[in-house]
Parts: structure tokens; sequence; C-alpha cells
């Protein structure tokens, strides 16, 4: 069984189109269109298993219910733009020409596309049905393949631009800015007459950064490291002007920014530089962490100064980078949390040249004086617990707690590492208490933890004090709470929760069943009630359908279909609403 999404309506193969992006619909349909979903197997009731053919081959896993509402799906693909991907919407396309009655005319019928196997649900595309791309090219003459393209490059400026930087006979300066043309010219093509690339267009904007990281890549591994550098800083120097232009909500202007950023590690992960290469790669590193566009952006900044670190192998280019390093430090002001996070950065790097060009003495004895760093104590605390000395575990960790403790999840992990030494000390009492607290917080895992520290006759003392304390509290953390009851059989407990929480009947009446039967019941109708006073559209009625659904499973059929009765004539001016009941 497929994990579940939770979603607060449910999406059904016959209006699906209204959810998804437009340009990922397109994308999909001209997938579809193509011939592009290979195969689609029922594995189970509802449940079905698709190969849709792209870059490679995608499995997609989609799960129905009996109304055809897509209750989950998968892909394999990497896509994480949205929730949905094109190779998903491929097979929704052809999931509902496969269920259709009446496929429409206009459209191409899938089920005449697939067969029926014997004795088993597995539909299969013949073989030979599509031509691809491939195999249309390579029946056409040299003459004809030229003259398509000079069309397609008069047409479109980019298809051009990547003749021209792909089998064009230029020097690396032309390369770089044929590449600065390239990357503008999809900026340019996704922007509307102000220059601003908006939401949703931002993925289609950074495809021409991400053809000449392509290009940076080839040049790495021709051994023109230098110019693969200068390749992808100009990528670089394009996308953060782009980012001033644009929506990028979904990240992925930072994220083309990320991988360019990545591949520069690379490199100076996997060359093996000759001095004078080694150098330039240094200065020109150097000269881009200098840069004023990473004002801001210092994240971005210390990561190419890492790279400078391990490229620092000799004493004269060390020294150049502490000075800048002591410089920014210098720069930086005040005790807030992003001074402190700048300052602990810029300490790794100084850490990692240490590492790497000096004894293991000398980089302890710099991470013991700056254990004001979390990740410098936390590296002492690890060795500590190593070499078993568990008081000293405990001791950094208190240290830490005091130093740290407007900082909650620091303030945690100090208090996890010393839960752990005491348990390893044997020291119980501690142990417990630290676990009271962090069942207060919110922490199922260590409830089990304390519980099984305790014989039955003992947690049946101090099992009510805790449900009293989470009780006292002014709000719950997480469901740690209902969590427990329903771990100690707390039936009546939980159902006294559900009717001050209404809408957590969805999630609990499978405990309350059947003891509570007719309470669960009356539950669901009243939270009914009040969510269909609140809908006001479609998705909204949707909703309302979804929790009618729930109060099924629970066995009030009698009960569902009454207050789908009762909501006909009460909304009856609401024709989306009756036509969503319909469908329960």
């Amino acid at each position: 069984m497929l994990d579940k999404r939770r979603k607060d309506f449910l999406m059904n193969l016959n209006d699906f189109e209204s959810y998804i992006d437009r340009k990922i619909l397109a994308r999909g349909y001209d997938y579809f269109e193509n011939n592009c979903v290979v195969s689609i197997k029922e594995t189970d009731d509802n449940i079905y298993e698709a190969e849709v053919a792209g870059t490679e081959l995608y499995l997609v896993n989609v799960e129905l219910d009996g109304e055809a509402n897509i209750i989950d799906t998968q892909c394999g693909c990497p896509y994480d733009m949205g929730e949905y991907c094109k190779h998903q919407v491929a097979v929704f396309f052809a999931l509902r020409d496969m269920k259709a009655d009446h496929p429409q005319k206009d459209s191409d019928d899938l089920k005449s596309k697939i067969s029926l196997g014997p004795g088993n649900k597995f539909f299969v595309l013949p073989q030979g049905k599509a031509r691809s791309i491939e195999d249309i090219l390579s029946q056409r003459t040299k003459e004809e393949l030229v003259g398509f393209l000079l069309d397609i490059a008069a047409e479109y400026d980019e298809i051009k631009q990547r003749i021209e930087l792909n089998f064009g006979d230029t020097n690396d300066a032309e390369e770089i800015k044929k590449s600065i043309e390239l990357i503008r010219t999809f900026f340019n093509k996704n922007s509307d007459r102000h220059g601003f690339v908006a939401y949703g267009d931002t993925y289609e904007a950074v495809r021409g950064a991400d053809l000449v990281l392509k290009k940076a890549r080839a040049a790495f591994e021709h051994k023109k490291t230098l110019h693969a550098l200068d390749l992808t800083l100009c990528v670089i120097h394009e996308l953060m002007d782009l980012l001033e232009n644009c929506d990028d909500s979904d990240g992925i202007v930072g994220g083309a920014i990320e991988e360019n950023l990545d591949f520069i590690k690379e490199m100076v992960e996997e060359e093996e530089f000759n001095p004078a290469v080694k150098e330039g790669f240094f200065n020109k590193l150097m000269e881009e962490a200098a840069n004023k566009r990473y004002d801001g952006w210092s994240d971005w900044k210390l990561e190419l100064l890492e790279n400078c670190s391990t490229l620092a192998d000799i004493p004269s280019l060390r020294n150049r980078l502490e000075n800048r390093l002591q410089s920014m430090l210098d720069d930086e002001e005040g005790d807030s949390w992003s001074v402190n996070y700048f300052n602990e950065k810029v300490f790794q790097i100084r850490y990692n040249m240490i590492l790497q060009n000096e004894d293991e003495k000398a980089a302890l004895d710099f991470v013991e004086q700056n254990l004001q760093f979390s990740s410098f104590r936390k590296m002492t605390i690890g060795r500590a617990m190593q070499s078993k000395d568990y008081d000293q575990v405990i001791k950094l960790a208190l240290e830490g707690e005091a130093k740290d403790k407007d900082l909650p999840g620091l303030v945690n992990d100090w208090r996890e590492y010393r839960y752990k030494a005491y348990n390893l000390l044997g020291k119980l009492d501690e142990q417990r208490g630290l676990a009271t607290d962090f069942i207060l917080a919110g922490s199922f895992e260590y409830y089990k933890d304390l519980r099984s520290t305790y014989n039955d006759e003992e947690w049946a003392v101090v099992y009510p004090q805790i449900i009293s304390r989470l009780e006292d509290q002014k709000k719950f953390h997480s469901d740690i709470y209902t969590r427990i009851l329903i771990e100690e059989g707390e039936k009546k407990k939980l159902l006294e929760y559900v009717k001050k929480n209404p809408s957590a009947v969805e999630s609990y009446y499978k405990h309350l069943v059947p003891e509570f039967r007719e309470e669960v019941f009356d539950l669901f109708l009243k939270y009914i009630e009040q969510v269909a006073a609140r809908a006001g559209n479609r998705r909204d009625y949707q909703g309302v359908c979804a929790i009618i659904r729930n109060l099924k499973k629970a066995g009030g059929k009698d009960q569902a279909l009454e207050i789908k009765q009762k909501f006909s004539i009460k909304y009856a001016n609401r024709p989306a609403f009756r036509d969503e009941l319909t469908k329960v």
C-alpha cells in the first residue's frame, strides 16, 4: 500500500486538470499524446503501476478510490518543483481514457493503443506504435537536417544560440560571451515587459543557465579547468542578477546557484591541480568572494572561501586566506544569532585548514579553544563519548544548555547528549527526570523509554502524574497526549479530547468505535455541519464530502445518507455542492 498524502480535498480523474499547473498539464498531455505511457499494470484493486518514457524510463504509482479519486500518486523522477510532474499527468490522462466508457473522439483513444492480457490486468502499448526522434532523424539526409535546423534557428533565438555555443569554432572568451547571451535569452523569453520573471516561469527561465553548466562540466572533463570555472562563475553572476528580478518562492533560482557552487566544490575535490592552475583557481575564487554581489549572501561567499581553504596547501595561500577571514570577522559586529552563525562558519574554515595542513593535536587544541561554537562543542562531546568519559559529556552538555538557553533546538541537542550519558552511567533518576521533560515537550519516543524503566505497579503511579501534567499545559505539543492515551487504552479520555476538538474525529474514530459508536457518529455530524457552513467553493465542498466518506468508513452509512439528503435540500442553490454530494 502506498503512503497516503494528506489532502484537504480529493482530486478526481475526471477533473484533475483544475488542480495542476497549466505548464505541467500541457507537458503531461504531450507525453500522453506521444505514446510515452509505455505500460500500465493494476497491482491491486485500484492501485496502478505505470512506466513512462522520458529522459529515462520512470515508474509512476497511482492509487484511486472507488469513485476514481486520486488518493495517492508518486513518480520516480527527480522533479521537485511542484506537487505533480508531467509523467504523473500523462498517466492520469491514460487512466481516464482506460476507464472511460465513451472516450472523446477528438483525442487519441488509449484503449485503441493498449491490450488487456488474459487473466490479469496488465496494459501494454504495442511495439512500433510510435517512432522515436532518433529513428525519424536517422532517415533524413544531411541536407534536410541542415535545412531544418536553419529554419528553426531563424525562428527561435535560443536554438540559434545553442547551435553556435555547441558547434561554433570560438575561443574561450567568445564562449563566455555566447553563454551569457543564451542565459539572458531564456530570462527575457520568460519575463514580462518590466523584465520580471513571475512565479511559475522561473523553471523555464533558468534552462539557459542549466545548458551553460553542462558546457562547464564538459570543459572540466577535457581538462580545461580554469575555463570550466569561468563558465560556472558567469552562470552564478547571471542567476544572482535574476534573483533581484523574479519571484523565486519555489527556490528554483537559488537551487540553480547552489548546483553551480556544488560543481565548483566537485572540481576542487576531484582535480589533481598543478601548482600554476591551483593558484589560478584560488585567485579566481578569492576575487569572486570579494565581489559586492555576495553582500547579503554570506553562505555563498563562505562556500567559495571554503573551497579556497582546500586549495591553500602552501603558506602564502593560507596567509592570504587567513587575512581575508580575519578582515571579514572584523567587519561583523554585535552578538546576534546571524553574527554568531557567520563567525562559526569562518572558524570552521580555519579548522579545515588546520586539519589539512597541521597535526591532529593542533586541530584538537583549536576545537577546545572554541567551544563557544556548537559544532566544535559537539565534536568534543563526540570524542568524550568515544572515550567513555560520560561525566565530561554531561559537563559539556550542561554548559551548552546554559550558553544556548534561548535556542530551543540546541538546548534539545545538549539534553539528548546528557540523556545518553545518564543512561550509560546507570543514573536512573536523572534519566527518568530528563525523559519526563522530553515527554512534556512532545516526544513520544521518550515516553516509551520512560515506560520501560518501570514495572507495571510503579507505572500505575507515575503514568497519571504525566497525563495530569500534559493536561495542565496550555497547549499540547504535537500529538503526544493522544498517542499516549491510545497506547494506554484510555478511550474515555480520548473521546473527551475529541469532543473538545471536533476536527480530531477524523483522526481518532478508528480508536473509538465500536465502544463509542453513537458518540462518534454525533461528533462527525456536528463537525460536518460546521465545515459545510463555512464552505464556499468546489474545493471546500470536496472537503466536506471527504469527511462524509470518513463517516461512512466509521460505519455510519445511514448517517452519511441522511446528511447528504439534508444538504441537498439545505444547499439547493449551490449546484457545485450538490454535484459533489452525488459522488459520495
